[in-house]
């Protein structure tokens, strides 16, 4: 018989009206920390998160006179247009209420991105729910889940990786229900599952492996004919959106993935961003993630693929991994998908241990410290964000209220509006989204072209920004220019915790100058 406070929740089904409570708020709390990095995290983590969704949206959104700023991927129309079409319909929308900006913008999208991964963790917290076994792991998924730093720092970012991640998790989590109980409908479940598969494949072309082994896992342990019978019109209705945002994109009906497939991996364009041993996974993860937490996370991750070889996360990460490890290219940005399922591999694991281990005042020490460090990198990454933020921020206000400004820079010289693409071609790549709409940047062949365009410019009224990585370019030139002071980091950092001036190093090699108007010639 059924308690009577024994009531059924849409994120879980806890056994008493104390632990819903518990939960409840516990999910509360994170969806506002999860809002506040939304709002107030800047920047981002790789330059893909920005030029191969904002880029895009911009060119669809104010157009360009030519579209040789952007990087190679879009002429070889290999970038997927599903996440630059939902950028572009949230610009819009902005554009209508008459609230356009970059910023506005991003925090749309980071807003959305934190909602969305909310949404997913909750779906795998329901699904897990009896697995866990106790409320204390109940509890301890939740808390990883939504503040754990890296945990919360991926979920408010807009990118291919982290939707991906998103999307697998959901998949994993409706996979997991269905498998330990038989749905109403087979074919409407199988909708559902092939409808997240195909939109994983159309944002991430890499994540096709986890769906090969996920593929494989339904036809070793969950084979039901109607439930593949629906997913076959749920991967083709999520293909047919991932063709007509491409078609959107281009103008032009074409195959991204195989585009992508040709590029990357038979023209092996991909290696020439680098090639890395085979191990550089183990370090390099451990390095960028303080090796305490990386170090828990590939034990974790190990013993689950040991101890559930049958489970259907097993089948779908395992082989994403192993495939990334035989690329030649590798980025620690391309497991973010796998650190979405974190807090189930983590308490899964945790479990598994003696009791004993947690037990005692030295564990207490040890959540506390833990949890102490944790509170200081999330308050330092809500601080200070990427210093290019703080550099288009402060261009933003410089250029409010004046004509055109015109910004200079030597062709090959690194700056935060643009860098040298060697891929395919030779070229300057722009970042034309964060620019004002009174901003125009030119590039100069030569030190001594750009002075002599600067003095053109100058004396035709305009006012004219040089760009350059050299700190003391104004002893170094015969313009009279006066240098643009900016700071990624906040005022009381720089004022109370800026030993040795370390505050220096993020903009030394970032610069701007104005470069001053000629005074008027004397009357005869």
């Amino acid at each position: 018989m059924k308690h009577p406070n024994e009531t059924k929740s849409f994120f879980f089904t806890p056994n008493c009206s104390g632990e819903r409570r518990t939960y409840g708020r516990i999910i509360l709390a994170g969806s506002l920390f999860t809002l506040l990095f939304a709002l107030v995290s800047r920047g981002f983590y790789h330059p893909d998160e920005h030029y191969q969704i904002l880029e895009y949206a911009h060119l669809k959104l104010f157009g360009a006179a030519s579209t040789d700023y952007l990087p190679w991927e879009y002429h070889a129309m290999m970038r997927p247009g599903l996440q630059p079409f939902i950028a572009w319909v949230l610009g819009r929308g902005l554009l209508a209420a008459g609230l356009y900006s970059p910023f506005a913008l991003v925090a749309l999208l980071q807003l959305l991105s934190g909602v969305f991964s909310l949404f997913s963790l909750c779906m795998l917290f329901r699904a897990v729910y009896d697995e866990l076994g106790t409320a204390c792991r109940r509890r301890w998924f939740l808390y990883v889940g939504l503040f754990l730093c890296f945990e919360v720092y991926l979920h408010v970012h807009f990118t291919a990786e982290m939707a991906a991640g998103n999307l697998l998790v959901l998949l994993a989590a409706r996979t997991l229900r269905l498998h330990r109980t038989a749905p109403a409908s087979e074919f409407r479940s199988g909708m559902l599952l092939g409808l997240l598969a195909g939109l994983t494949f159309a944002v991430r072309y890499q994540a096709g492996f986890a769906l090969a082994g996920y593929g494989l896992w339904l036809l070793c342990y969950h084979r039901r004919w109607r439930l593949f019978a629906g997913m076959v019109p749920g991967v083709l209705l999520a293909l047919a959106i991932g063709l007509l945002t491409d078609y959107w994109f281009y103008g032009e009906w074409t195959v991204v993935p195989y585009n992508y497939l040709e590029e990357n991996i038979l023209n092996a364009h991909m290696d020439e961003f680098g090639v890395s041993p085979w191990w550089f996974y183990f370090t390099e993860s451990l390095r960028e993630s303080g090796y305490l937490f990386g170090a828990l996370m590939l034990a974790a991750t190990a013993w689950f693929f040991v101890r559930h070889p049958k489970s259907p996360v097993t089948w779908m990460l395992l082989p994403f991994i192993f495939v990334h490890f035989l690329l030649g290219h590798k980025e620690v940005r391309f497991f973010f998908p796998v650190l979405f399922f974190a807090p189930y591999l983590l308490l899964s694991f945790a479990g598994a241990l003696p009791q004993r281990l947690f037990a005692g005042r030295g564990w207490r020490w040890a959540v506390g410290v833990a949890a102490f460090a944790n509170l200081c990198v999330c308050v330092y990454i809500l601080g200070t964000g990427r210093e290019n933020t703080a550099f288009y921020r402060m261009i933003h206000s410089y250029c409010a209220g004046k004509g055109e400004v015109v910004a200079l820079d030597c062709t090959g010289d690194w700056n935060l509006y643009s860098y040298l693409q060697l891929v395919k071609k030779r070229c300057m790549v722009d970042a034309c989204f964060y620019m004002p709409r009174n901003f125009r940047l030119q590039h100069a062949d030569s030190p001594q072209q750009l002075e002599r365009t600067a003095r053109e410019l100058a004396a035709s009224g305009r006012q004219v920004v040089i760009l350059s990585g050299d700190p003391d370019y104004a002893e170094h030139t015969a313009l009279a220019v006066r240098k643009m002071e900016w700071n990624p980091y906040p005022r009381w950092i720089r004022r109370w915790f800026n030993f040795n001036n370390w505050t220096r190093f993020p903009v030394r090699n970032k610069n701007a100058y104005e470069v001053c108007a000629p005074a008027p010639a004397a009357a005869p």
